[in-house]
C-alpha cells in the first residue's frame, strides 16, 4: 500500500499523515476554544491531555486494525519459506508499526483516546470526564473530516463500483488491492463511491449541528453524546457503499456498522436518561 505522496518545499510527505496531522491541529484548537468555553480549568494540562489524545488515539487504532488482520501480520512476518535477509525479517516482523501505509480503525482510536481522557481526568480532579468529552466532540468531528481526505488522497476505505464514481490510480491503496482483477495494463480503477468524501462532508455535517446542539446542553456529556449518535448513524449508512477488501464481515454486514449500531444505541439511552434526570432544569453552558 502506497499513499499518496505530496511535496513540499522540496520533501515529499505522505499525504495520508499529513492529513491526520492537519487535522489533529485543526481539532486541537477548536478542543482548545471550548475547554475555555466550557470552563475546564488550567489551560496547559487540557493541552497536555490533548497530546495523550492523540498518542492513545492513533495508539488504538492501529491496535484494532492489526488484530483485525493478526492473521495477514503474522503470515508475513513469518515469511512463505523463502530465504530472507536478517534486515528483511526484521522490516516484515515490523510492519503493524508502519502507520504511513495506512490501517486505522477509527472506533479502536475513540476507545483509546477515551481511555486516555479517563485517566487524566480521574488526575486532575476538578474536571469532569462528560464536560471534557463535551469539549472534544467539535474538534473531533472537524479533525476528522479533514483526516477522512487523507484517506481519499491514499485511496484507502474505498467504495463499491459505481458508474458514476471516481478512478483511483496506480500506487493507490484502491488500485493495489483491485489489481489482481484489474484488466493488464490498467493505470485506475473502475470508478468507485468516494466514500471517504461521503464520510468527511458527513462529519462536517455534524460538526456543525454540534456547535447549534452545545447551546442547547442540559448536561456534562450531552454533545459529546450527540456526537457518538450521529457518528454512530452516518458511518452505518457509509458502510453500505464501502467496498474495501478485509475491512471485517459478520456475514452480510460489517463489523463497523454492529459497533455502530450498539454505539449510537447506547448513545440514545445515555442521553434520554440524561434528558429524563435534568427536566424542568435551564440549559447549560
Amino acid at each position: 500500500m502506497r499513499p499518496t505522496l505530496v511535496t513540499l518545499g522540496g520533501v515529499e510527505l505522505h499525504s495520508y499523515g499529513l492529513a491526520i496531522a492537519l487535522g489533529f491541529t485543526i481539532g486541537t484548537v477548536v478542543a482548545v476554544k471550548e475547554a475555555g468555553r466550557l470552563g475546564l480549568p488550567d489551560r496547559g494540562a487540557f493541552v497536555d491531555l490533548l497530546f495523550w489524545v492523540l498518542v492513545a488515539g492513533i495508539g488504538g487504532s492501529r491496535l484494532a486494525y492489526v488484530l483485525l488482520h493478526a492473521g495477514d501480520y503474522g503470515r508475513l512476518c513469518a515469511g512463505a519459506g523463502a530465504a530472507r535477509s536478517a534486515g528483511r525479517v526484521l522490516a516484515d516482523c515490523a510492519a503493524p508499526l508502519r502507520l504511513w501505509e495506512g490501517g486505522l480503525i477509527f472506533y479502536g482510536g475513540l476507545l483509546g483516546a477515551a481511555a486516555a481522557v479517563a485517566v487524566v481526568v480521574r488526575r486532575q480532579r476538578q474536571w469532569r470526564f462528560g464536560r471534557v468529552a463535551d469539549a472534544l466532540a467539535p474538534g473531533l468531528a472537524l479533525g476528522h473530516a479533514v483526516g477522512r481526505l487523507g484517506c481519499f488522497l491514499a485511496g484507502c476505505c474505498y467504495g463499491k463500483p459505481w458508474d458514476a464514481g471516481l478512478r483511483f490510480p496506480r500506487g493507490s491503496v484502491a488500485f493495489d488491492e483491485l489489481a489482481a482483477t484489474l484488466p493488464a495494463g490498467a493505470t485506475e480503477t473502475p470508478p468507485l463511491h468516494p466514500t471517504q468524501l461521503y464520510e468527511a462532508a458527513g462529519e462536517l455535517i455534524i460538526f456543525f449541528l454540534l456547535l447549534r446542539a452545545r447551546r442547547h446542553r442540559r448536561f456534562d456529556g450531552a454533545t459529546a453524546l450527540v456526537y457518538a449518535l450521529l457518528y454512530g448513524v452516518l458511518r452505518f449508512g457509509v458502510e453500505l457503499f464501502r467496498g474495501d477488501q478485509g475491512r471485517g464481515m459478520l456475514g452480510p454486514v460489517s463489523i463497523a456498522q454492529v459497533v455502530s449500531v450498539a454505539v449510537a444505541a447506547a448513545a440514545a439511552l445515555l442521553l434520554a436518561r440524561g434528558a429524563a434526570s435534568q427536566r424542568g432544569l435551564g440549559p447549560r453552558t
